[in-house]
């Protein structure tokens, strides 16, 4: 038992350290209004901000309002810089500092029952490797 736990201890560490790595080596955003790409760990992108599950920018201010509020719980993670109402966007723009704590806030905006569709999830800092 012991050692099953050291093990997940294990790869728990590896994971948080391989997401802050991501994190902060990446230069700052643009603050234009295409949908940036998905960060890629190891060899695949990351589902949480692939470009398909993105907002669109197909709602109006005054449908985005009342999710606004529970899309704002997410704000309560450490990893998530700020949510907010984007009307050049028309979407729930949610900006977070790591990949994990990319997939909390989408996992937390969810469960309040706000339309994923709604929401644009930002890598703070994350630009195009090309």
């Amino acid at each position: 038992m012991k050692r099953k736990h050291q093990s997940l201890m294990g790869q728990v560490i590896g994971g948080v350290m391989a997401a802050t790595a991501a994190g902060t080596a990446c230069a700052p955003a643009s603050s234009n209004t295409r949908i940036p790409p998905a960060p890629i760990l190891g060899y695949l992108p990351d589902p949480a901000f692939l470009p398909e599950s993105q907002c669109r920018g197909h709602y109006a201010m005054e449908q985005l309002q009342p999710y606004l509020s529970r899309a704002r719980l997410a704000l309560w993670l450490p990893s998530t810089r700020s949510v907010a109402l984007d009307p050049t966007r028309g979407c729930i723009t949610v900006t977070v500092e790591s990949v994990g704590g990319g997939r909390l806030a989408e996992l937390i905006v969810r469960s309040m029952a706000v339309p994923r569709r709604s929401v644009l999830l930002i890598l703070a800092g994350h630009t195009q490797r090309g």
